[in-house]
């Protein structure tokens, strides 16, 4: 429809110009689909910045409810939202953002019993969790099923981010190679630590551009690359990292 076609033109025209995008980029990011796992501080920056970018499909997952100290971070949330399902009321959000965009939100809890039935796409895959258990659980999946994965950490004024496909490169990672000892540690999350506002947003910021830069396919060297970024300092660090050759999950679940 030329109305529509007019109107997507002109919305995305500042992407469009770019010469790492043009119109066959804007294309690639209408066709793709993304899940984010976790609707918190990241969860809601990457997920209102991948809209606007023009995402064309975006599955919002988390069984937590809205509470009054989420707001200073969690983007997008109001006091009235407070006691709605977070993934319902990010959803209800961002179909105001992008109404072209199909979005939709499952408001349980992944894990090991129904992450197979949650996670079932050819999407890209967002950990905006808090929490290892959580975070172990998503990178076993996705190194099973060779799913992409964009994983964040943030924590006081500090972001750790990563771009992982340890199914396609015998030296890629996955989160288990770089945190394996960690699994049993102390596993304090932002309600635990602290989290200052604007790192949460600019955590959810990053990743979503790591993932519009893959769906672009602007780089090759993400997936052993390991992102810090102190935001008192303003240091950001790219540390290499390759597969641990005795992590169980590369080791014992790799695809041929």
């Amino acid at each position: 429809m030329k109305i529509i076609d007019d109107y997507l033109l002109e919305r995305y025209s500042r992407q469009i110009i770019i010469n790492e995008i043009g119109i066959e980029g804007q294309k690639k990011i209408f066709n793709s689909s993304v899940i984010i796992v976790g609707c918190g501080g990241l969860g809601t920056s990457a997920g209102q910045y991948l809209s606007m970018s023009g995402v064309g499909s975006l599955t919002f997952i988390d069984n937590d409810k809205i509470v009054l100290s989420n707001l200073n971070r969690q983007t997008l949330f109001t006091d009235d939202d407070i006691g709605e399902n977070k993934a319902r009321a990010l959803s209800r959000k961002i179909k105001k953002i992008n109404r072209f965009s199909k979005i939709s939100c499952i408001e349980k809890e992944v894990t090991s019993k129904n992450i197979d039935k949650l996670i079932n796409t050819d999407s890209i895959v967002l950990d905006c969790t808090d929490n290892f258990e959580t975070r172990f659980l998503i990178n076993k999946f996705c190194h099973m099923h060779k799913k992409i994965l964009v994983s964040a950490a943030i924590q006081n004024f500090d972001i750790q981010a990563f771009v992982l496909a340890s199914w396609k490169d015998k030296k890629n990672p996955c989160y288990e190679c770089v945190f394996q000892n960690t699994i049993n540690d102390n596993q304090n999350s932002c309600d635990d630590m602290g989290i200052v506002a604007p790192v949460a947003g600019l955590g959810g910021v990053i990743q979503a551009n790591l993932t519009l830069n893959l769906l672009l396919d602007l780089k090759k060297s993400y997936f052993k690359e390991f992102l810090l970024f102190d935001c008192i300092n303003l240091n950001l660090r790219k540390i290499k990292v390759e597969k641990n050759h005795d992590c169980k999950i590369c080791k014992n679940l790799s695809q041929s």
